[in-house]
């Protein structure tokens, strides 16, 4: 394994000295090695060194640090399981993933990845601007959506820079943000720890956004909200950075101006009359929400505005971007999607539809049947908005012991996804750890879904009206097996790949799909894998969940291995390494 693997898998878990009976009986012993920079021989000194013992729940057994010549040793250690750390200024931090358990290296070799460093200035209206924010953030793809996680941040000194370093390699979007809203100032965790106190500094923004603004230089129709590196309010037009290690990008200017804001103008149809004892006619609520969450900086980002009794609305300042307009009118509920752009948004028809009850059944299939199944306790139904949508959601019911449910209050507009947990649920991002499925549904799965005709497993579930049949969910009991081996085009087997299997079908970034590493010979496993058919992929360096991002996908689709999972069945494929 290359020590630039090692370094990627971060995750495992080391048995550096293992409670064997054997070894048990060893006496205590000594670790000893280098830390150098990946890539070279270099040594690199004063790296801190930890061992971090796993049983019984994790702690620091012993720490040390790198001398001149970069060796480390740690005596006296006892048998256990744990994880070797180093942690290095400048360095990303990396665990020693190559320890053979049974008998330890006597020389440990710790390759550090140099992390990189991205400068420049925040610029409103082509002038540096203090006291702003440069955020560094991770595209993520949840589901096959595009999300950002925040990962270092630092605000502009007097002249307008910032400097964001230890940054680890990796593709990153950057934001400049100014900001319009004084108390939306966040405190920001940076490498060197917090920012000054945070009332100060929302205070002195404040301050700052009402000389701007005083000064002329937010307009009634304007607005600061985040802009991308070099200068987009989209984050679909805006430049991946691509971090190399040890990269040294300057003069990373971001062109951070106030937007123009835009009228969003429609008509919520069907606004009731106004019921016994109530007073005045009845209005309708609208409000916008962005598909794509980020820093709420100004209140054009979630504008709202009532309609008068005939139904019309006006938003009057709305910044660029794609939203979910929602309107509620008592028990009445509407929503649409539209995009701002260039110019005012007009003739947004939203119609009211009351909700009501979708009824249905859970049935989990069984060698042997269980009636009442202890199961349904813990199964949950829900309804979620599809698109993904932070918030919008229909409540989760648990079916009775017999398996019925029903699902109040649904809007009958709209398209949703049927989520069954803790079986099928939403897609985790790959730096968030998946919930964890308790031991008596980890060999079941979703088998189907299905409101007479329509297929809701494989398919978004698309309500104008309610269906008169009731959804009928089956849980299936016998999942198959996926095993094989990853090899490169000279057939050779190949060690500490990423190894994926993804849906070939409707469910295709719907669900988290199933990723491991090959061993050291080269072999990969996937067990309870539900029935349906897959393709299998393999990476000897990628991004963990960059196979959720479809654009990332598309060169690759034509290489994957097609494979089909029967009930019950173990099947074997071999898949080659792509570079």
């Amino acid at each position: 394994m290359s020590s630039a693997r090692g370094v990627r898998n971060l995750s495992i878990v080391l048995l550096c000295v293992i409670g064997s009976r054997a070894l048990s009986q060893r006496t205590p012993a000594l670790l000893q090695g280098v830390v150098i920079e990946a890539g070279s021989n270099t040594p690199i000194a004063k790296a801190t060194v930890e061992l971090r013992s796993v049983s019984g729940g994790e702690s620091v057994a012993a720490t040390t640090r790198t001398d001149s010549a970069g060796k480390f040793y740690l005596s006296a250690v006892a048998p256990g399981s744990y994880r070797l750390i180093a942690n290095h200024a400048g360095h990303v931090k990396t665990e020693f993933a190559q320890l053979n358990p049974s008998n330890p290296p006597p020389d440990i070799r710790i390759a550090m990845t140099a992390a990189g460093v991205i400068s420049g200035h925040v610029l409103d209206k082509g002038k540096p601007i203090g006291n702003a924010d440069a955020v560094l953030f991770k595209a993520i793809y949840t589901e096959g959506q595009l999300s950002l996680t925040p990962v270092l941040a630092m605000r502009t000194d007097d002249l307008g820079e910032y400097h964001l370093f230890w940054v680890p390699p990796g593709r990153y979007y950057l934001m400049g943000v100014v900001w319009d809203i004084a108390n939306s100032v966040p405190r920001y965790i940076n490498p060197a720890g917090t920012d000054a106190d945070a009332v100060y500094m929302q205070q002195y923004i404040g301050r700052a956004v009402f000389m701007r603004a005083t000064a002329g230089g937010v307009l009634d129709n304007e607005a600061h909200v985040p802009m991308y590196y070099p200068g987009t309010s989209d984050p679909k037009l805006a430049t991946l950075i691509d971090v190399q290690p040890g990269a040294q990008l300057r003069g990373m200017d971001i062109d951070a101006s106030a937007v123009p804001t835009r009228r969003v103008l429609g008509k919520v149809d069907g606004i009731p009359a106004p019921s016994a004892g109530q007073t005045g006619p009845v209005r309708a609520s609208v409000n916008m929400r962005p598909l794509i969450a980020s820093l709420n900086t100004s209140s054009t980002q979630s504008p709202g505005a009532t309609s008068d009794p005939s139904g019309n609305f006006e938003i009057g300042s709305a910044a660029p971007g794609r939203y979910l307009v929602t309107a509620t009118a008592g028990n009445l509920s509407g929503r649409t999607l539209i995009e701002v752009r260039d110019r005012d948004v007009t003739n947004v028809v939203i119609p009211l539809l009351p909700g009501a009850n979708l009824s249905g059944r859970v049935v989990i299939e069984r060698a042997v049947p269980v009636t009442p199944d202890p199961a349904m306790a813990t199964v949950r139904v829900a309804l979620r908005s599809d698109p993904l949508i932070p918030g919008v959601n229909v409540g989760a019911v648990s079916p009775q012991p017999d398996g019925t449910f029903s699902i109040s209050g649904v809007p009958a507009a709209g398209d949703y996804r049927v989520i069954v947990a803790p079986i099928l649920t939403s897609a985790t991002p790959p730096d968030s750890t998946p919930a964890v499925i308790p031991p008596a549904f980890q060999n079941l799965y979703v088998k189907s879904i299905r409101i007479g005709d329509v297929d809701a497993l494989n398919d978004r579930l698309h309500l104008e009206t309610l269906p008169r049949d009731p959804m009928v969910i089956v849980i299936g009991s016998n999942p198959g097996t996926l095993e094989g081996r990853v090899v490169n085009e000279r057939k050779q087997p190949v060690s500490g790949t990423s190894v994926v299997l993804v849906h070939d079908n409707g469910l295709r970034y719907r669900v988290n799909e199933k990723s491991t590493f090959s061993d050291a010979s080269g072999r990969y496993e996937f067990q309870n894998v539900p029935p349906g058919n897959y393709k299998l992929f393999a990476w000897e360096r990628v991004e963990p969940g960059a196979w959720q991002d479809p654009d990332f996908m598309r060169p690759f689709e034509s290489r994957g291995v097609a494979v089909r999972v029967n009930e019950g069945g173990r099947i074997t494929a071999e898949v080659t390494v792509q570079n």
